[in-house]
């Protein structure tokens, strides 16, 4: 994990409401572009430089699902049984998936909670 308690940035931007396998990184820009803090989930992710790599983002809420589906389920990727931001807005919120249950839901875009797990596409 990025981050325990990253906030996913205080205002709305524009985009950053992809919600399919794919969308992630630019859902990932927009918030970036749009978000000017220091420190949030999408730009820990956008700023992540690891294991060579420079193209982490944060996934969108499909990709997040499918993450869990895919890892989680399957007792890797050494996730915590709890919530995790995904790239996805609305006008509610930010969309989230437990990882306990793997469910979504939709939460406060201040709250600090929630980790941060950058993904790339491959």
């Amino acid at each position: 994990d990025q981050s325990l308690n990253a906030l996913w940035g205080h205002s709305a931007p524009a985009g950053a409401a992809g919600r399919a396998i794919g969308t992630g990184y630019q859902n990932t820009a927009d918030i970036v572009i749009g978000c000017p803090e220091e420190g949030i989930a999408a730009r820990l992710c956008y700023d992540l430089e690891m294991d060579g790599y420079s193209d982490w983002f944060l996934p969108s809420i499909d990709e997040l699902l499918l993450m869990f589906t895919n890892l989680r389920s399957k007792g890797s990727g050494g996730f915590k049984d709890c919530f995790y931001w995904s790239s996805t807005q609305d006008s509610y919120g930010v969309w989230v998936v437990s990882f306990y249950y793997g469910s979504k839901s939709n939460h406060n875009r201040n709250e600090n909670t929630i980790r941060t797990r950058a993904v790339r596409a491959f």
